[in-house]
């Protein structure tokens, strides 16, 4: 089941611009409205209007960096009638709103590639909390390729928008063990940085290593997992990467270099 789900979600990505409707799809694969509603979202861990909409998200992404087109054409290229709506549909899965995006985005990356020159591990938390719960990982490329900065987090949706619970950038490092994760249950997805050096290829994310693990994962309050991630390119379903990577590890960067500063001073 999971493969028909699976071409679903290529069709979706082939005709996304073309205003598909549930009952469109539904009538085209030969399922109920909502047989195919359900499924898709077990099989593939999202729904169908969470995956249209990351889809057209992406789409404005290429848009605004890849041809430099206006945040209006943007918008209603992407299907946003709606200035509003767009901006804040887009700040949602970005971190930043369409008028800032290019801006901030390249003091992100002129601040991601210092962190390329030096062996590091940057750590993202969306809550301080203490817990008994760990995930040790290791990521396996393919032999003989060297990766350069490698991003894991654990998403509470399997399309990678806004910001991980929890989150690692590792430049010249593959092995990290996660600590005091949140109860809840969470999808673990991984993805490398700059392979092209070049600033649009780490936005338009669309041929970069990746992996994921098929099940979710679930932290109740002592859990210790350990697992190994193959990375791959990506396939034609998988979801589309919209958060802002760069971004986030020169939040995280800069958050390291004003805990070490205070901790000088205060010496």
């Amino acid at each position: 089941m999971q493969k028909k789900m699976e071409e679903v979600a290529v069709y979706i990505q082939e005709h996304v611009h073309h205003e598909l409707t549930l009952n469109d799809l539904a009538q085209h694969f030969h399922y109920s409205p909502s047989h195919l509603s359900r499924t898709f979202k077990k099989e593939m861990g999202y729904s169908i209007k969470e995956y249209i909409e990351a889809l057209k998200i992406k789409g404005s992404i290429d848009n605004l960096v890849m041809k430099s087109q206006n945040i209006t054409s943007t918008a209603l290229d992407s299907g946003y009638s709606s200035l509003t709506t767009f901006s804040t549909t887009f700040k949602r899965h970005t971190g930043l709103a369409p008028r800032n995006f290019i801006k901030d985005s390249t003091l992100s990356y002129r601040i991601l590639q210092t962190f390329l020159s030096k062996k590091d591990v940057l750590i993202h938390r969306e809550k301080n909390i203490e817990t008994q719960n760990t995930l040790s990982f290791k990521l396996i490329y393919p032999e003989g390729y060297q990766p350069h900065i490698s991003c894991v987090g654990l998403f509470q949706s399997r399309i990678p928008k806004g910001n991980p619970i929890i989150g690692a950038a590792m430049s010249q490092d593959l092995t990290h063990t996660f600590d005091n994760i949140p109860n809840g249950t969470y999808f673990l997805l991984a993805c490398e940085l700059l392979e092209d050096l070049s600033f649009k290829q780490n936005y338009v994310l669309d041929k970069n290593f990746r992996a994921t693990l098929e099940a979710s994962l679930t932290f109740t309050g002592d859990t210790q997992v350990h697992c190994e991630l193959e990375m791959r390119r990506p396939i034609d379903s998988d979801p589309p990467i919209t958060m802002n990577l760069p971004l986030l590890i020169k939040d995280a960067l800069l958050d390291k270099v004003s805990v070490s500063f205070g901790n000088q001073s205060s010496n």
